[in-house]
């Protein structure tokens, strides 16, 4: 489907489309291009409906019955108007013939040029030829020229030997030929048939016929196809999108991929007031490169409103083996695919005694998908969980909050069991412009009640723990003047005293507990661990200092910075297995983060981990990126990690280096490129490489891509394993991409990327 989103006609341009009138290949515009400009009208008051007015050098003719008019012939007929050498004007019929060359401007602001205009100025329609038109609607832009041109009425057209295109006079880099073209704008749909797309004066895309909207509504039919080539060899996709109905549709795609096989996709989209959703279905029958059948995905996702306080919805994903998105998902789809969501759930909001109320009923499962050696990372189902969350200002400063929850957890090769937790807690917030202090205290009480497992006997045990804390902090402000700017610069103490007594929970299952990333928003949180199974003992006072760089005008944030430590009164602490450990030391680590313009056209951000029980460096990035204006950056990024998964089961220091730009070679012109090293181990993670090239008229633009990345660690050869991919886009102003979404691949991978036909020059 070559969708041209234009609610004017579309008319036919024959093979005489000359270079001197709309030009030819844009490496500059035409200078010798006139393109189409609009009648020239008479400067007179406007006439009364239907009324016709003739102006011209010469004149002569019968009154009430035919006239002929010559030289710089003007008539203008209530919103039409008609230049032309000669014309011959029917006054009963309100017909003209017109010569040798005419201009005909309508009432919709289409012009057409020609040399001969058989025309019913009262029913808008009649023939013309060897014509060249434009017509501009809603931001759009349509020009071209026709052997013929028949005008039915305002909405219907019919031309022969067409040429056409959405660019600018003086730009025939592309166009869209076709032997006979229909528009009908009551339905919104031209058909072309024995239709090619030209490209640089080379056809690259042909169809007997075709069918698109003109007013940029959506139509069934065939897409742009893609194509790749990596790994795999090449591979094709020709989609077909069917219009079903205003509020849901459908797209069929067939493919081949070279060393694999034909494969089929679909996609189902619906969107009603009260329900949204879609269905990604992808199926390859046999895929030769593996040996195996029947390779499929699945996803759905379904959002639905019941009431105005009860809504639900479904994610339900599966795939047909392991391997299956290693071999077929891109770089950033790889790292999404171990465990795969399948959940539903029903929420509900209502007030209750004055106060929000909110109640949600979950199920959630996964598949479990192997890693390239076989590991798996197991997760329990919740089959299912009830929650509820209720709070209520009992004063101005007064919050009272309650949080249950009930969960049954499930799992083949672990022990299964039940938890219900409840949390009421008492909040109170004392604040003026300046600072803030908020108290809160709490009671979490856990109850299990667990099954039988091998070994393991059917038992219940419970967990009863208070936590109090305090969090306040300080908001200063200052006048600042730096690298020649003014600006408000904030000075942000903040203090968290935090609160939980010691309590050994290796009697307790870990069900969904993990540890948090540390961090310094971690420091003012009131537990170190995610989920509900494990509560960290705490006494402890969490310090941090942040400032900020503001717009003294609009309050904008150029710049912010901060640094914080955990200081412990008790050296007791809950690890993930439940044990409760002693620290050798008082002082927790100390982190620190940076973010923000730190020049103009410069942008940096670096977040250190300091580890007290190493007493060294545990992780810290820093990243640099130079970007004066769209289309021009640069990035640089170091990552250091004392002590992380390289790959499963396998710990070692990490040191990455990732370095990416997007420059300009000349006006036109730019290079993009990406590499992400690994010293440790020494290896490549990734490396692109491009050029994409905007035309200087601004109506196509194309980029080629060369991307190679790792797909998994291979531990017998002792090496990664890669996958490699070309990407091609040519997008041409106000149709369909051909090709491969390469723009989407460079705007994941290069900080600060801007698609080239965006950047203004």
């Amino acid at each position: 489907m070559l969708g041209i989103a234009f609610s004017g006609s579309a008319w036919a341009v024959s093979d005489t489309w000359q270079p001197e009138k709309l030009g030819w290949v844009c490496r500059a515009p035409n200078p010798q291009a006139k393109g189409v400009a609009p009648a020239r009208k008479t400067g007179l008051p406007k006439l009364p409906q239907d009324v016709t007015r003739i102006e011209a050098d010469k004149a002569a003719g019968q009154t009430n019955v035919r006239h002929r008019a010559q030289g710089d012939v003007i008539i203008e007929r209530n919103d039409e108007t008609l230049n032309a050498d000669w014309v011959d004007y029917d006054q009963p019929s309100e017909h003209v013939y017109a010569g040798d060359q005419f201009t005909l401007t309508r009432a919709d602001g289409q012009t057409v040029q020609g040399d001969k205009l058989d025309y019913d100025l009262a029913k808008h329609s009649g023939n013309a030829n060897n014509t060249e038109f434009v017509a501009e609607q809603n931001s759009k832009r349509l020009q071209g020229v026709a052997r013929s041109l028949k005008m039915y009425d305002d909405n219907h057209h019919a031309a022969q030997e067409v040429k056409f295109n959405t660019c600018e006079t003086g730009d025939t880099s592309w166009y869209i030929q076709a032997e006979e073209l229909t528009t009908n704008r009551e339905t919104g749909i031209g058909v072309a048939k024995k239709a090619k797309l030209v490209f640089a004066g080379v056809p690259i895309l042909y169809t007997p016929w075709v069918d698109f909207p003109i007013n940029g509504n959506r139509k069934s039919g065939f897409l742009v196809p893609t194509m790749s080539v990596g790994s795999d060899g090449a591979s094709v996709d020709l989609p077909y999108y069917f219009n079903l109905a205003p509020n849901y549709d459908a797209t069929l795609t067939p493919g081949y991929i070279g060393s694999r096989g034909a494969r089929i996709g679909g996609e189902f989209r619906y969107l009603q007031p009260k329900y949204t959703g879609s269905v990604n279905v992808k199926y390859m029958p046999h895929d030769s490169k593996r040996g195996l059948n029947n390779r499929a995905a699945l996803s759905l996702k379904h959002s639905q409103t019941f009431t105005s306080k009860l809504t639900g919805g479904i994610d339900f994903n599966q795939v047909s083996d392991d391997d299956y998105y290693r071999d077929f998902a891109g770089r950033n789809e790889l790292a999404e695919s171990t465990n795969l969501n399948r959940k539903a759930w029903l929420n509900y909001n209502q007030s209750l005694w004055g106060a929000p109320f909110n109640a949600e009923l979950m199920v959630q499962k996964y598949q479990i998908l192997n890693d390239s050696n076989g590991n798996k990372n197991p997760v329990y189902s919740i089959l299912p969980r009830l929650s509820a969350t209720w709070a209520k200002n009992i004063n101005p400063y007064t919050e009272l909050d309650i949080k249950a929850q009930l969960t049954r957890f499930d799992h083949k090769d672990m022990q299964s069991g039940n938890r219900a937790v409840v949390y009421p807690s008492i909040k109170w917030d004392f604040h003026n412009a300046w600072g803030y202090v908020r108290p809160k205290v709490g009671v979490h009480a856990t109850r299990y009640w667990l099954d039988a497992f091998g070994s393991l006997k059917s038992r219940d045990t419970s967990r009863i723990l208070p936590i109090v804390n305090v969090d306040s902090g300080i908001t200063l402000e200052r006048q600042a003047k730096l690298f020649g700017g003014s600006f408000v610069q904030t000075v942000e103490p903040r203090l968290f005293y935090n609160y939980t007594p010691s309590k050994s929970q290796n009697d307790l299952p870990n069900f969904d507990s993990s540890l948090n990333d540390f961090s310094y928003d971690q420091l003012f949180r009131e537990n170190i661990y995610s989920g509900n199974d494990r509560i960290n003992a705490n006494n402890s006072l969490s310090a941090g200092l942040q400032t900020r760089f503001l717009n003294p005008n609009t309050g904008y944030e150029y710049f912010r910075a901060g640094i914080g430590e955990k200081y412990y009164f008790t050296r007791d602490e809950v690890a993930l297995s439940g044990s409760l450990n002693q620290n050798e030391r008082k002082n927790g680590d100390i982190v620190a983060f940076a973010s923000g313009q730190v020049a103009p056209s410069w942008f940096a951000d670096s977040n250190w981990h300091w580890s007290a029980d190493n007493k060294a460096t545990q992780r810290y990035d820093l990243g640099i990126r130079y970007n004066p204006e769209a289309g021009k950056v640069l990035s640089a990024r170091f990552k250091y990690g004392r002590n992380e998964e390289i790959y499963s089961g396998f710990y070692d220091k990490l040191r990455h280096i990732d370095l990416a730009a997007q420059w300009p070679i000349s006006s036109n012109l730019y290079a993009v490129g990406r590499l992400n090293y690994s010293t440790s181990p020494r290896a490549i993670l990734e490396q692109t490489a491009g050029l994409e090239y905007k035309n200087p008229c601004g109506c196509w633009s194309a980029s080629f891509v060369a991307q190679r990345y790792v797909t998994e660690w291979q531990p017998v050869q002792d090496k990664y394993k890669y996958k490699t991919a070309f990407f091609f886009t040519l997008q041409l102003k106000d149709l369909s991409n051909a090709g491969t979404n390469a723009q989407e691949q460079l705007r994941l991978g290069i900080p600060g990327y801007t698609k080239t036909n965006e950047v203004n020059k």
